[in-house]
């Protein structure tokens, strides 16, 4: 690369969601906002009420970010309004007669030369280059703890009956 490709990289940007293999309703939620250099795509809860709603309103609180002053102001900023997003929809479970209601995330900082990758829960983070598809995250479940608790092995866990119980969201 040349010293303008490293302060000035070419980002190329798209966005794909599916419902998945076992239910048929899409409660995934995206937002992209390459000016701010917020990336964000967050998996509402299936099998729980009102997984669409958590990741709208997770998504949506995103759009208040603004503009940030430093790297660290902008992952501040992130961490607020997940924690806002969090409280609002504790709040919302409670008001519907304590059922659960929640949404996994996965987001992708950039600011300048520097990038954080945040997430909770199964929805994962992976950089693609050239060839190689490497992972980033690490899975917040049950079965990803098992594994690395030592309790079960790797390919165990790939056939867990319980493999999508999620420790974070």
């Amino acid at each position: 690369m040349t010293a303008a490709e490293v302060q000035n990289p070419v980002l190329e940007v798209g966005v794909a969601t599916h419902p998945g293999k076992t239910r048929p309703k899409n409660e995934d939620s995206y937002f992209l906002q390459p000016r701010t250099g917020i990336f964000a795509v967050a998996d509402g809860m299936g099998g729980h009420e009102a997984g669409a709603l958590a990741s709208s309103l997770l998504t949506g609180a995103l759009e208040s970010i603004g503009n940030p002053a430093s790297a660290p102001d902008l992952l501040a900023r992130l961490e607020d309004r997940i924690l806002r997003t969090n409280g609002r929809v504790k709040e919302i479970g409670r008001e519907r007669g304590s059922v659960l209601i929640g949404t996994t995330v996965a987001v992708l900082l950039i600011y300048d030369a520097y990038y954080a990758c945040v997430w909770s829960g199964d929805s994962r983070i992976y950089r693609v280059r050239g060839d190689e598809i490497l992972q980033l995250s690490r899975d917040h479940t049950e079965v990803q703890d098992l594994v690395e608790r030592g309790f079960i092995s790797s390919d165990e866990a790939r056939n867990w009956p319980r493999r999508n119980v999620i420790t974070r969201a």
